[in-house]
C-alpha cells in the first residue's frame, strides 16, 4: 500500500485579508483588517505566553 504525501500550504494573513470574500465578513464583523491583524497578533501572543506560563512577556505583548 502506497502511503500518500500532500503537501498543504496554509495561507498568509495578507493572502486571507486579499481575498474578495473577506471584504464582506469582516463589514459584517465590524471590524476592518488592521483590527483583524491586531486581534490575530494579540491571539498568538496570548497563546505564546500559555506556553511559557511563568515566562516573562514577550515584546510582541508589550506592544499591544
Amino acid at each position: 500500500m502506497h502511503k500518500w504525501k500532500i503537501e498543504v500550504v496554509e495561507p498568509s494573513i495578507d493572502d486571507l485579508l486579499g481575498d474578495e470574500i473577506m471584504v464582506p465578513v469582516m463589514r459584517s464583523a465590524g471590524l476592518s483588517a488592521e483590527e483583524f491583524r491586531l486581534q490575530i497578533r494579540r491571539m498568538a501572543c496570548d497563546l505564546a505566553h500559555r506556553q511559557q506560563a511563568g515566562a516573562e512577556h514577550s515584546a510582541c505583548c508589550q506592544a499591544h
